[in-house]
């Protein structure tokens, strides 16, 4: 049984011990002929950064020279072994964990966190170093870097995992501290000023920091204005993640070659987990790295599909909506959060760095997302770029959170037992009352606020919100069939069989209309959403469904005034 590296990011293990690797080894040689030494790269929360950058700690590693042909013999950079293979000292930072309850200890745990890597350093290449171990972490690192370059012959390598981390754990809770620790008496741009006199002085040659956003980079620039922000390279576009070509390999050595169950599992994978797209002239969307392991290797030890399309490490990483929506205008991130609920590309020109102590614009917040893999590429007009959500299990996520709104919005709660089990009702009933009835229930808690303009538009988001925090059926919105959008379809979902799939098409009705003209504007109503479901349902992909319940339901206000389930002719 082919053994999956999920969680696994030391490189070494990962093939010593025979894990599936994805050969990323080519892009060693690409960074390598780009001459640039300093490099920034940025890509969202679990995308492979780690084990990318331990694979450069294992191949320019001097002490790593002897483990070259195990490592690295069988793979493309060791057919095509560069000058720089194994010829370094490497100094290798990671800032993932570090405490960010207040500056101070923020402080403190950077400075613990530096110590650690300088005393690991020193131990690793026999070094005797006689360097200052207390004051400011910059003044630490300088007198580290001062006895460094008397004891080696060659240079150093600088890694740098995660630079942002704690910055962005700050910038979610505690905006003050996030300016004052990278401003410019802050004791992390004094640090990066540092590493800059250690390129001048020739005792580092080169650097390769990992991150999520450059949030952090602008306010860095003065202190450290070196190093090239590599994230939106075109030919870097698949460095990190999974293309099409490295899933289905994964998924052979994962089920054998079984051609058919291969290609539906693999497009169900594509559904949910691909979409990435980081230059909107790249060829190829990737797949996020970590998700596709974590289904598989759950895959592998049940034989089937897991029941949850997230695994919690990713949904953890992912939880900080309502900080990252509440960031300076709140008003208008919450106007972005429903035009992309509703499904509508965002336009913008990426922000390559910024800094909340600027004007924080609108493009400044749609690039945060698109950083944070919220948003990505759908395509591209001269330099304007049109955003999308990229997949599935993103798009659960910000229902989850948009659930989240209505219940702080209406101090009122429904339990989410209550609504999936309305659901069940009609995923093994082929009932949608218990379900309609929870939805009149959240819009009456509602209608007294008056800045809540009932439409159609608003109704079904807050059904679909529902839907999707049930984790009981695929759920599309405005899904396309040949003749026309389904308002919403419910589909089968990986690891759930329901009874019954489900399309329903929606209607509004103002109340001035509907106390003018009464039942005969239900009426019209009705026969419109009748001919449009019999119209769909004639879909290639709908006609050979046998148990597809169809619903037109009419609301007026906050009540849904007609439901009607529509027969075959």
């Amino acid at each position: 049984m082919p053994k999956i590296p999920y969680g696994v990011s030391n490189f070494e293990k990962l093939r010593k011990k025979d894990y599936l690797y994805v050969d990323k080894t080519k892009y060693i040689e690409i960074l390598e002929s780009y001459g640039e030494p300093y490099i920034f790269f940025l890509r969202p929360r679990r995308f492979g950064k780690t084990l990318f950058l331990s694979t450069l700690e294992h191949y320019y590693d001097l002490n790593k020279e002897a483990d070259f042909e195990e490592l690295f013999g069988e793979l493309y950079i060791g057919k095509n072994k560069t000058e720089l293979a194994n010829s370094y000292y490497i100094l290798k930072f990671d800032f993932s964990g570090l405490d960010t309850k207040d500056k101070e200890l923020l402080r403190q745990d950077y400075l613990r966190s530096t110590l650690e890597v300088f005393k690991n350093f020193a131990d690793k290449y026999n070094l005797d170093l006689d360097y200052t171990k207390s004051g400011s972490p910059a003044a630490i690192f300088n007198s580290f870097l001062t006895a460094v370059q008397s004891k080696i012959e060659g240079k150093i390598y600088v890694l740098i995992d995660e630079y942002d981390h704690f910055a962005n754990e700050l910038l979610s809770f505690q905006v003050d501290t996030f300016e004052e620790t990278i401003s410019k008496t802050g004791f992390v741009r004094k640090w990066y000023e540092v590493l800059k006199q250690g390129t001048a002085s020739g005792v580092v040659d080169r650097i390769f920091a990992t991150g999520v956003s450059p949030i952090t980079l602008d306010s860095l620039t003065s202190g450290f204005n070196i190093a090239k922000n590599k994230s939106r390279d075109r030919n870097l576009n698949q460095m990190i993640g999974f293309t099409e070509e490295e899933v289905k390999f994964l998924l052979n050595k994962v089920l054998g070659v079984q051609n058919g169950a291969n290609e539906e599992l693999f497009l169900r994978l594509k559904r949910y987990y691909n979409g990435y797209l980081f230059h909107e002239k790249a060829e190829q969307r990737v797949f996020n790295s970590d998700m596709i392991l974590y289904y598989l290797s759950e895959y592998q030890i049940a034989d089937s599909e897991p029941d949850d399309l997230i695994d919690t490490n990713i949904s953890s990483d992912y939880s900080k909506l309502s900080a990252l929506f509440s960031l300076k205008n709140k008003e208008r991130n919450y106007q972005i959060l429903e035009s992309i609920l509703e499904g509508e590309l965002q336009e913008a020109v990426i922000t390559r760095e910024f800094s909340l102590a600027k004007e924080f614009i609108a493009e400044d917040f749609l690039s945060l997302l698109f950083y944070l893999g919220f948003l990505t590429i759908d395509s591209s007009v001269l330099n304007l770029l049109r955003l999308k959500v990229p997949n599935y299990v993103i798009k659960e996520l910000y229902f989850d959170f948009f659930a989240k709104l209505l219940r702080d919005e209406t101090d009122y709660e429904i339990e989410s037992i209550e609504i999936k089990k309305s659901i069940i009702s009609i995923a093994l009933e082929g009932q949608i009352d218990k379900f309609i009835e929870l939805i009149e229930r959240t819009l009456s808690k509602l209608s007294s606020r008056d800045y809540i303009n009932f439409d159609e538009k608003y109704i079904k988001l807050i059904m679909l919100s529902y839907l999707f925090l049930s984790r009981v059926y695929y759920v599309k919105s405005e899904y396309e069939v040949e003749d026309g959008y389904i308002d919403i379809a419910l589909l089968e979902r990986s690891g759930v069989k329901p009874e019954y799939e489900a399309i329903i098409e929606l209607k509004y009705l103002k109340k001035s209309e509907y106390q003018h003209r009464g039942k005969a504007a239900v009426a019209s109503k009705l026969a419109a959403g009748k001919e449009q479901i019999l119209k769909y349902q004639q879909a290639e992909e709908l006609r050979e469904k046998e148990n597809l319940e169809k619903w037109v339901l009419v609301f007026v206000g906050e009540e849904c005034v007609e439901v009607q389930r529509i027969k075959d002719r």
